[in-house]
C-alpha cells in the first residue's frame, strides 16, 4: 500500500507551522540567528509538502530556492515570492555554524532583528500560499 501524499503532505506543512512557531519564539528572545533559521526551515518543509502533495517524492533539495523554482513550475502563484526565496536560502547553514561565515563570526552576533523579522514575515507568505494552492494537506 502506498503512502498517502495528502498526510504525508499534512505532515511536512504541521512541522512547517511548528518552526514558524519556533521562529517567533526565536524571535522574541532577540535570537535573531535562530529565527532565521527557524524562518528557513518553515519555507523548506512547507514547499516540500506541497511538492509531495503535488506527487514529488525522494526530495532531497534544501534551497528555498530551488524548491519554490520547483513549486512554481506547478504553480505560477509561487514565483511571487521568489526574492523571499533567495533570501531564506542563505539561512541554511550560516545561521547555526561559526565558521560558515568569512570571518568566523559566531551567527548569534551577526543576524539582524530586522532580517529575522523580514525571514519569518516570508517563511509565513510562503506557508500562507503554499496551504492555499494545495490545500495544506491533511
Amino acid at each position: 500500500m502506498k503512502p498517502d501524499p495528502r498526510s504525508s503532505s499534512g505532515n511536512w506543512f504541521r512541522q512547517a507551522e511548528h518552526d514558524l512557531i519556533a521562529g517567533e519564539r526565536d524571535f522574541g528572545a532577540s535570537d535573531h540567528s535562530e529565527a532565521c533559521y527557524h524562518a528557513e526551515q518553515t519555507a523548506q518543509k512547507t514547499l516540500k509538502g506541497f511538492l509531495i502533495l503535488e506527487g514529488e517524492r525522494n526530495l532531497q533539495v534544501h534551497s528555498v530556492h530551488r524548491l519554490l523554482i520547483m513549486c512554481g513550475e506547478k504553480r505560477r502563484e509561487f514565483m511571487a515570492e521568489e526574492a523571499t526565496a533567495q533570501v531564506l536560502s542563505q539561512y541554511y547553514i550560516p545561521t547555526r555554524y561559526p565558521d560558515a561565515m568569512a570571518d568566523s563570526v559566531p551567527p548569534f552576533a551577526v543576524y539582524t532583528q530586522a532580517q529575522a523579522r523580514e525571514a519569518l514575515d516570508g517563511a509565513r507568505r510562503i506557508l500562507e500560499l503554499a496551504r492555499r494552492l494545495g490545500g495544506g494537506g491533511a
